[in-house]
């Protein structure tokens, strides 16, 4: 497909004529125009002198300068990591290759020469595996060795000599005609350099931006051009080699060169993932200091510039593209390119949920400055809520209010939609300065961006916990999470669903969560979804085997750009707000004086430059994103983490509901991950992420955050991490089971009382909280007095998070539980009171040794006072009897 592309853009002016070589005069120039094509002229004529009166001596085409090289040449390596004669498929790809060089005409028009070369690297050191970059060295071992083996090989002049190479991975695409002729331009007018090619220049790292290393951020992308005979270059790979088998081989070698430059530069040293550090007996490896070594290369090359930057080549890093987000660029790498939304081919409708009469008109007034699909906007209201009847003095975009006959949360399913493809958002949003709808080339299907259902990215907060669960409901299979305002939803297949989902749950959703009787018993409620989500319907299509109309992507690779902006999230939490909450809330935090510092929030140039806060306008994207921090420096805003990408701050209290349970899935993170985590994947993992997060025929929907389980021996150890909302010491994660039981009757409240039970099968026990003050439960009352004469109560539980089975305990079984707990705290205050009985015994002993000391140094002084009352010739004999003594 790589070379299928070069015949569709031609690499140079010759192949697309197919004319092969041809003679110029010598006074005249060529330049590459915008479009692609070669612009000839007599630099004598006056079109010439206009020409470079207007841009100066190099002719600048889309912003990027050329000087069309007329003889200089190129010959294509085809570089293989491992060995041909141990791999058919490869000795294949080659040759078919080889025979498309040797037709006539085409690309093979730009080269003179083309070679198979190989790296030689055993298959299983051939190593790229980004899931294990924190706990293996040599997880990109094939990648690093197979650079150092490029660079090694053009060096060697056994192929014949050259200035140097340009590494041009499988997936970097040309995207306009002539690119090997601004390539080689770009190579004669950025000379000297060690290395000339492209930083990141996406914007899916924007919403972490100020965590990311400088080294990163400033870093050259591997598909560059490399300048064999640059002698810092030649250092750089030499280091590279000689780290092979240390913890720096951790690292991926175009980042790694540009640690050593940046600590040579600035003295920052590259911290390690931990277990990298770490030698096989589980001690610290300890790596040499180079910071003297790196400066000395600084200081000479430094005022060189070795590393330079060209427009010619942007790398993207898997980053989902439209054709808007293409620039001056003829190559791109590490792009998935989509199409935009075609009016022509569907309508979309905007479902705006409001809560009051006018929060929304804020969207509505600028709807018409915004690039967007919709083709009809429709206001949820509430029943009494007043309708406006001027929306069209506000929008050009046809407006219609609908009142609710159901809750707010069911606004999904009762929306009144007339187009085929709609969309969700609240008046507390307003919609994105341009909304990328994204869709597959020549399919048209729809592409989706949904977040893994792991921990890191779902499991941790309890409402994306709640959303999984309830979609698992439909699709035990469910792996992906989608956020309500990222869907697009198509309008039949919402009305089959929610035909459904009402049978299921209720018109309203009143039996939503009626068989989570046992957790509401021991919470006082549940975090989760109310109504109908994102996430169940596409569990709906999957299971309906109706998914195939959409293309799902993983944002935790691809990244996401959100359709729709919060504005109003200072005032989404008040509404959210009873009176005393309210007043607590803005007397304690001085509210209205709060601002929103997120650069993502600025959609003009204007707006970013003059934020005041350092922020940056990104032109392809017409993004603000933060300034660059050196390693360790304060960010200036408060990071936005997933699973809500959503671009505002948390105010400084514990956040309250929203009108509804909630709008949209919030959360903050329980525990800081590595923003790196996922850096350097660059291929969607649909597949991966459904093998490796299967809940292996099990659904969440009947586990217990209270709960923790122990599998059988049989079975490999599940380890999860819960929180409980109380103040009890059992269910504080960071204390043994001594420490606990130590500090019970300290921390212990009379309306929270914990009883274990203990289950037939040994290796599962629960631990349940019960807020009631039946008498049952308290603590203070014997057993004999908390059952009445007149009845017998009997409890329940489930034996196992998947079973939906329940074991009646008796009254007599229910004693019995409780004295066996009465006796293991009885044993724990003995043992307290035994050490306390051992700490008295020390402290008297050490008194008794004290004031026998005190008596022995009073007889040795009373003993000397003696010695001097006595006659000269007694005194040696009492010195050597105190000596003694």
């Amino acid at each position: 497909t790589t070379f299928t592309c070069w015949n569709a853009l031609p690499p140079c002016k010759a192949a697309s004529a197919d004319i092969g070589e041809a003679d110029y005069e010598d006074d005249v120039n060529y330049e590459v125009g915008p479009n692609g094509h070669l612009m000839a002229f007599n630099s004598n004529s006056t079109a010439g002198r206009a020409l470079y009166d207007d841009f100066g001596e190099r002719h600048l085409f889309d912003l990027v300068g050329s000087d069309a090289m007329k003889n200089a040449k190129a010959d294509v390596f085809l570089f293989y990591s491992q060995t041909f004669a141990e791999n058919d498929v490869a000795i294949k790809a080659v040759d078919a290759i080889i025979d498309q060089f040797f037709e006539p005409g085409g690309w093979s028009q730009c080269f003179d020469n083309i070679y198979a070369i190989e790296a030689n690297i055993p298959q299983e050191l051939d190593l790229y595996i980004p899931s294990a970059q924190e706990e293996l060295y040599n997880w990109v071992n094939g990648p690093n060795r197979q650079f150092e083996a490029a660079f090694r090989i053009i060096q060697s002049g056994e192929w014949g000599e050259y200035d140097g190479f340009y590494l041009m991975e499988g997936d970097s695409v040309p995207i306009k005609a002539h690119w090997l002729d601004v390539v080689l331009s770009e190579i004669e007018v950025n000379r000297p350099f060690a290395i000339l090619g492209a930083q990141y220049d996406g914007d899916k790292w924007d919403n972490f931006y100020e965590k990311i290393p400088i080294s990163l951020l400033h870093h050259t992308n591997g598909n560059a051009i490399y300048n064999t005979s640059h002698p810092l270059l030649e250092r750089l790979v030499g280091q590279l080699e000689v780290e092979a088998p240390c913890p720096y081989n951790s690292i991926p070698y175009d980042y790694r060169m540009s640690q050593m430059w940046v600590e040579g530069t600035l003295g920052i040293v590259p911290e390690l993932a931990p277990k990298i550090m770490l030698n096989e007996e589980g001690e610290n490896i300890t790596l040499s200091n180079n910071v003297d070594m790196f400066k000395k290369w600084a200081d000479i090359w430094e005022k060189e510039d070795p590393f330079k930057y060209t427009p010619v080549i942007h790398n993207y890093a898997a980053t989902n593209l439209i054709p808007r987000h293409l620039g001056p660029e003829y190559i791109i790498h590490g792009a998935k390119l989509y199409s935009p939304w075609n009016p022509t081919k569907s309508e979309v409708t905007l479902v705006v949920s409001e809560w009051f009469f006018d929060r929304s008109l804020h969207l509505v007034k600028n709807l018409d400055e915004k690039d967007h699909p919709f083709s009809e906007v429709v206001i949820m209201v509430p029943p009494v809520a007043g309708s406006h009847d001027d929306y069209d003095e506000m929008t050009d975009v046809p407006v219609r209010t609908q009142h609710r006959g159901a809750p707010d949360f069911m606004d999904l399913c009762e929306a009144d939609i007339r187009t085929e493809w709609f969309m969700l958002t609240n008046s507390y949003h307003h919609v994105a300065r341009h909304v990328d709808l994204m869709f597959t080339p020549g399919t048209f299907k729809p592409v989706i961006p949904f977040t893994p259902a792991t921990y890191p990215f779902c499991f941790k907060f309890p409402y994306c916990k709640e959303t999984v669960n309830l979609a698992q409901r439909i699709n035990p299979g469910q792996d992906k999470v989608i956020q309500d305002m990222d869907m697009l939803y198509n309008t039949e297949a919402r009305n089959a669903y929610c035909k459904e989902w009402k049978e299921e749950n209720g018109e309203e959703g009143e039996e939503l969560y009626k068989n989570q009787q046992r957790r509401l018993m021991f919470r006082k409620k549940i975090i989760g979804p109310p109504g109908p989500t994102g996430t169940s319907y596409y569990a709906w299509l999957v299971r309906e085997k109706k998914d195939s109309i959409y293309k799902m992507t993983d944002r935790s690779l691809y990244g996401a750009r959100p359709p729709f902006v919060k504005v109003f999230a200072k005032e989404e939490k008040l509404d959210g707000m009873s009176e005393d909450e309210l007043a607590k809330r803005v007397g304690m935090t001085l509210l209205d004086n709060s601002t929103d510092c997120n650069c993502g929030t600025f959609e003009t140039e204007v707006e970013c430059s003059d934020s005041g806060i350092g922020c940056i306008w990104r032109p392809l994207f017409e993004s603000c994103h933060p300034p660059e921090l050196i390693d360790g420096g304060e960010p200036i805003c408060a990071a936005t983490e997933a699973p809500t990408m959503a671009p505002t701050m948390t105010l400084p209290l514990d956040d309250t509901e929203s009108p509804t349970a909630a709008p949209s899935v919030e959360g903050t993170l329980a525990e800081d991950d590595p923003w790196y985590s996922s850096m350097f994947k660059s291929r969607e993992h649909d597949g991966t992420t459904t093998e490796n997060n299967s809940t292996d025929g099990t659904t969440l929907m009947a586990d217990d955050d209270d709960a923790l389980f122990e599998e059988p021996d049989s079975a490999p150890a599940q380890i999860r991490k819960l929180q409980a909302d109380t103040s009890d010491p059992y269910y504080e994660t960071n204390r043994t089971a001594e420490q606990r039981t130590d500090t019970f009757e300290e921390s212990r409240h009379d309306d929270v009382v914990l009883t274990a039970i203990e289950a037939k099968t040994p290796s599962q026990a629960m631990k349940l909280e019960a807020d009631t003050r039946d008498p049952w439960y308290e603590r203070n009352v014997n057993a004999e007095k908390r059952v009445p004469p007149s009845r017998e109560p009997v409890h329940t539980y489930i034996t196992t998070p998947s079973a939906d089975q329940a074991e009646t305990l008796s009254l007599e079984d229910m004693i019995q539980e409780e004295l066996k707990l009465e006796a293991v705290i009885n044993r724990q205050k003995l043992k307290k009171e035994k050490k306390s009985e051992v700490i008295s015994q020390l402290h008297k002993e050490e008194m008794h040794y004290q004031s026998e000391i005190l008596r022995l140094e009073m007889l040795l002084e009373a003993m000397e006072m003696e010695a001097k009352l006595l006659p000269s010739n007694d005194i040696g004999a009492i010195k050597e009897e105190s000596s003694e003594f």
